[in-house]
């Protein structure tokens, strides 16, 4: 099957304003043609992608990543960073969980502060070092203590809101109830909030838990 056909066939089955990963398009051709050749394929698949940006089917929103552009009446739409964001630290495609939002902005999102930060922070799989900046997403990245998984991220990000509260400026009165409603909500399980503590090694969170729960 023809590289370039392929490359074309992937990208019109996305809808314009979504991210479009250059490995994901990689994968795709390579499992569809059964190629064995990959990094010559790699490289054709670069010349071809390059060639459809040049001729305006694609934009280079980002590095690895390109976007369909929409036009409108009031010019070119840029590509949506909260979708990018997402896809690239927090869920992949497949709907499996890589990372979590952390800090001001989701004490902002429990209404905890009604402080709105400049930027978010986030901890996910996909951070090689202890902490990075995502200048084009506004973003800080860091490496989690443990693999984030779809079972274990609630109580992860649960830990961490605990572990951060004296860091950040509570303005709700009712802050404990917030905090307990999310145990409710997210059906989270007393011993398991334990084990991830100690896996972890967040020590300095356990008394923080056991005032909650009195």
């Amino acid at each position: 099957m023809n590289i370039c056909k392929t490359v074309l066939e992937y990208i019109e089955g996305y809808p314009k304003d979504e991210p479009i990963f250059i490995e994901d398009i990689k994968k795709y051709v390579i499992e569809k043609c059964k190629y064995e050749e990959v990094e010559s394929v790699k490289k054709n698949i670069n010349v071809i992608l390059n060639r459809l940006k040049n001729e305006g089917i694609i934009k280079a929103e980002y590095k690895g990543v390109y976007y369909k552009p929409i036009y409108t009446i009031f010019g070119e739409m840029g590509l949506d960073t909260s979708k990018l964001r997402k896809l690239k630290y927090l869920e992949d495609r497949d709907g499996n969980i890589k990372g979590y939002i952390i800090g001001a902005k989701l004490f902002n999102m429990l209404g905890l502060t009604t402080l709105v930060p400049n930027v978010t922070d986030i901890v996910t799989n996909e951070c090689k070092y202890h902490k990075q900046y995502d200048k084009r997403l506004r973003t800080y990245i860091t490496k989690p203590k443990i693999k984030i998984t779809n079972e274990n991220y609630r109580y992860l990000q649960f830990i961490d809101i605990l572990e951060n509260r004296d860091n950040i400026y509570i303005e709700a009165e009712n802050a404990n109830e917030i905090l307990y409603s999310i145990i409710e909500e997210c059906k989270l399980d007393f011993e398991k909030i334990l084990k991830y503590i100690r896996e972890t090694n967040s020590k300095n969170v356990l008394n923080k838990l056991l005032v909650l729960a009195r």
